[in-house]
């Protein structure tokens, strides 16, 4: 009965309009400042251990990839077994890099270290068993259509030794430390590391398995990446112009009605 009985004016819509559109602009710089990472880690997890601390980074990151275009996942199953220098492991997405002796990255099918896997790469996908191996070096992710986000399983991270990063420009150079250096008593672990970088667009990512003590023998796998989004968040400026569109419309409304009064 109230809420039948409740009525705006057609000014109170124009400044309800024009408020909530400086709000929208406000939230839409401050959403593409910066980068929002997702990091979780698990120690001595290796082939089908329990991971709750990095499927949760995957889950957080997965959620908001998907509010900002569509998400895809690239597994390496198929992909041709041995090592590459540039290999296609997706429509519009290649990979290359080289180990830290300058010799190719490689495609395996099997733990690289099977004594204690945790300890080197192995495969994250549930019910498959190709991953990239780093043997320290870089591999780099290429598309051809710019990405808003990316995310990846991380596997035999040595944790008391190296800081492994992942790194990426959205006009300026970002640097993620994947988590675990400085870390002791544990054979190694299974981690997560994902970024949403709002409004961005990202042509490359490197993921670096060393540092100045020497070469981390790490599994890449399960690589999420943004494919053909077909409502991509605009940029700051974009929102300004189109607000201001809207805030110009409610002030030439207002004239209109006081001319009418």
């Amino acid at each position: 009965m109230f809420a039948s009985r409740l009525k705006s004016s057609p000014v109170s819509v124009v400044r309800s309009v024009v408020s909530f559109a400086f709000l929208l602009t406000f939230a839409g710089v401050y959403a593409s400042a910066n980068p929002i990472t997702y990091t979780g880690e698990d120690l001595n997890a290796g082939p089908g251990s329990a991971h709750p601390n990095s499927a949760a980074a995957a889950a957080s990151f997965d959620t908001a990839a998907a509010a900002l275009g569509n998400v895809s996942t690239i597994t390496f199953e198929g992909a041709p077994v041995g090592g590459f220098s540039s290999l296609t492991v997706a429509p519009g997405v290649t990979i290359s890099g080289a180990e830290y002796t300058g010799a190719n990255q490689t495609i395996l099918n099997s733990p690289s270290f099977a004594p204690n896997p945790a300890l080197g790469g192995f495969n994250t996908t549930p019910g498959g068993s190709e991953y990239v191996n780093m043997l320290g070096g870089t591999l780099t992710f290429n598309f051809a259509t710019p990405t808003q986000f990316f995310g990846a399983y991380l596997s035999g991270i040595q944790t008391a030794f190296f800081q492994d990063t992942v790194t990426f420009s959205d006009g300026t150079t970002q640097t993620i430390d994947v988590p675990g250096a400085g870390t002791t008593g544990s054979n190694g672990a299974l981690d997560f590391v994902g970024f949403t970088d709002a409004g961005k667009s990202i042509s490359s990512v490197t993921i670096t398995a060393s540092n100045q003590f020497g070469a981390d023998e790490i599994g890449v796998d399960d690589v999420r990446y943004q494919s053909l989004s077909t409502s991509p968040v605009p940029e700051p400026s974009s929102l300004m112009l189109m607000f201001s569109g809207i805030a110009a419309f409610g002030v030439g409304y207002r004239r209109l009605l006081a001319a009418r009064a």
